[in-house]
C-alpha cells in the first residue's frame, strides 16, 4: 500500500506543480486587473487568499485554523510563524482571518505576475544589496506596520529541515516593538509531512494553523529583546511540540 501511495504522489506532482503555476499566473492577472479599484488592498488580498486555497486544494492539503478569537479587525499586529515547508505561505495567507502584508526580498517583486502582484498588494521589498539600503527597506516596513498594515514572518529566515525550530533572527522582533503592535505567535503543523524541504512532490495530508494570544511588546523594552524572542519561540513551540512528539513516536514503535 505504501509503494501504491508513493507511486500515486509522483504521478501527481507534475501535475500539482503546473496547477500551482496557472493558480499563480490566473489569481494574479485578477489581482492586477482589480487593483486600479480598490487601493486598499482588500480585493487583493482576497485574490491571493482564493491563490493559496486553490494550490491547497490541488495538492490534497486540509487546512483547519483554531485561535481566530485571539485577534481582531480593528487592529494590526506581526504575526509570527513557524516555517519547514514552501507550503507555510499559502497556510498562511489561505487562512489567516485579517488582512497582512510580507516582506520579500527585492528580487522576487520582478518576478511575472507574482512580483507584480506583491508590488501592487502593497507588500514591502528588502533591498540586501547593502547594509544602508536594507536599512531604508526596514524602516518603509516599521512605517507600513505603524501605520495600520498587519505584517506575517517567519523569524527564523530560513526552513527547518526537521521541523525543529531554528535560531529566531532579530529583525522582525524589533519591527513589531518599533511600531508598537502586539505580536501574534502562530503553529503551523503538518505542511513539512506535506511537502518537506527539497521536495517537488506534495503529499496529501492536513495542516493545522494555530494562532495564539497576541503578546504586547509596549511591556518589553529594547533590553528585554531577548526575552521578548524566548516568549513568543516558547509560544509556537508548545503548540509544535505536539507534532514532534507523534513523530517521536512513530519513529520509535517501528
Amino acid at each position: 500500500m505504501n509503494t501504491l501511495k508513493t507511486i500515486l504522489i509522483y504521478l501527481w506532482a507534475p501535475v500539482a506543480n503546473l496547477l500551482w503555476y496557472t493558480h499563480t499566473v490566473v489569481m494574479a492577472t485578477i489581482s492586477l486587473a482589480l487593483w486600479p479599484f480598490d487601493r486598499t488592498g482588500a480585493m487583493q488580498h482576497w485574490c491571493a487568499r482564493t491563490w493559496c486555497r486553490l494550490i491547497a486544494w490541488s495538492i490534497f492539503s486540509w487546512i483547519h485554523v483554531s485561535g481566530t478569537e485571539n485577534v481582531r479587525p480593528d487592529k494590526n499586529y506581526v504575526y509570527m510563524a513557524n516555517h519547514s515547508s514552501l507550503i507555510d505561505t499559502p497556510a498562511l495567507f489561505a487562512y489567516l482571518p485579517y488582512q497582512f502584508r510580507i516582506m520579500a526580498k527585492k528580487e522576487l517583486f520582478y518576478v511575472p505576475f507574482m512580483g507584480w502582484h506583491l508590488w501592487t498588494a502593497g507588500n514591502f521589498p528588502i533591498d540586501r544589496s547593502d547594509p544602508r539600503k536594507t536599512a531604508k527597506s526596514l524602516r518603509r516596513v516599521i512605517e507600513g506596520v505603524r501605520a495600520g498594515k498587519s505584517l506575517a514572518v517567519f523569524p527564523e529566515g530560513s526552513r527547518s529541515p526537521d521541523g525543529r525550530l531554528l535560531e529566531f533572527k532579530t529583525g522582525a522582533f524589533k519591527i513589531a516593538m518599533r511600531a508598537g503592535v502586539p505580536i501574534v505567535p502562530v503553529t503551523i503543523r503538518g505542511t513539512r509531512k506535506n511537502l518537506p524541504k527539497g521536495s517537488l512532490a506534495p503529499r496529501p495530508g492536513r495542516v493545522d494553523v494555530i494562532i495564539g494570544e497576541p503578546i504586547e511588546t509596549r511591556d518589553y523594552t529594547e533590553k528585554q529583546l531577548p526575552e521578548l524572542m524566548a516568549r513568543t519561540r516558547k509560544a509556537i513551540e508548545a503548540n509544535l511540540e505536539v507534532e514532534l512528539g507523534e513523530e517521536r513516536t512513530a519513529s520509535a514503535s517501528i
